[in-house]
């Protein structure tokens, strides 16, 4: 009786096997069964496809027009679930597969392509999805699973985020070299009502920081500019639009130069910790693993590189 339900896959493999061999018995050799094993393989195959399949002639086999038809379909199925097979082989023993990756576009620019460098050394099957995104962002896509990993500044109280710490930075007031807080080569936040100070958007992780520690020091902001691109605010910056606070060795190159300025805040460092976040709870494949081990590595290289102060 014809069933309404899908084809046994070994059993298509044994009907496969048959068919490439044309007898029973190399075929129960080949798949290490026993020779009733496979006839009664094929003839529960039969039964679940409602009619005759194949045709005996002494030793040999061959196939009726139904089973010329089931073969057409057999054949390239059994070969896209080999390869399927080796696929999800892959995944765990060979870390293959993908990871989407958050990561703002300062960690985009500067952290990521030597973390993904280094670590396709070791996995070189393994692609990426990277989201430019920055961390309050990165967090709420982690907890609603649309990413796997997120490079991130260290979460604010989320109980439902892992972090794994990786290096820190600290975070300096950035000026021209004729303002007269370059000058004195200190900031004298006296005059802080006559600044304006361009920042990271009001959303951003480093401008909540910013803004606590300047209250928690008895000061308030009073002008200022949100911009999302660290470029941009540079440039602002050196047509003296205003004050910054950002991260020294986003300016490195510019200090360096001597377009820009770097000062001590004044009331003790200010400094974020990066790292990689994680869902909690989430077991985490080979790749992934991997992947946390070279970026711890790499933080503690990178730092050193870019002369970062713990």
């Amino acid at each position: 009786m014809k069933r309404d339900r899908p084809f046994d896959t070994r059993q298509l493999e044994a009907f496969e096997m048959l068919c490439a061999t044309g007898s029973f018995t190399e075929t129960a050799k080949r798949l290490f069964l026993t020779q009733s094993a496979i006839s009664h393989s094929m003839r529960t195959l039969e039964e679940e496809a409602g009619c005759q399949l194949i045709r005996r002639q002494g030793k040999k086999v061959s196939l009726t027009e139904a089973g010329e038809r089931l073969l057409h379909f057999a054949r390239p199925f059994l070969q896209e679930m080999s390869v399927v097979r080796e696929e999800l082989s892959g995944f765990e023993k060979f870390g293959a597969g993908r990871i989407r990756l958050g990561a703002s576009q300062q960690a985009c620019r500067f952290f990521l392509p030597p973390l993904i460098k280094e670590f396709k050394k070791g996995v070189p099957q393994c692609r990426f999805e990277v989201y430019g995104e920055d961390t309050p962002k990165c967090l709420n896509m982690l907890s609603l699973g649309e990413l796997d990993l997120a490079i991130s500044l260290e979460p604010i109280k989320n109980m439902e985020i892992e972090f794994v710490p990786c290096f820190t930075d600290e975070l300096r007031l950035i000026t021209t070299q004729d303002h007269e807080w370059a000058k004195s080569e200190s900031v004298d936040w006296t005059k802080v009502g006559g600044e304006n100070f361009i920042l990271d958007n009001r959303a951003s992780y480093s401008f909540r920081m910013i803004n606590d520690y300047l209250e928690q020091n008895g000061l308030k902001l009073t002008s200022f500019m949100e911009i999302s691109s660290s470029d941009a605010s540079k440039e602002l910056i050196k047509l003296g639009l205003g004050v910054g606070v950002m991260a020294d060795w986003l300016v490195a190159n510019e200090v360096a130069s001597g377009e820009l300025v770097s000062l001590p805040l004044g009331f003790g460092k200010l400094t974020r910790t990066w790292g990689i976040s994680i869902r909690k709870g989430r077991k985490l494949n080979k790749a992934e693993r991997i992947f946390i081990k070279i970026a711890e590595e790499s933080g503690c290289h990178w730092m050193v590189n870019r002369r970062l102060t713990p």
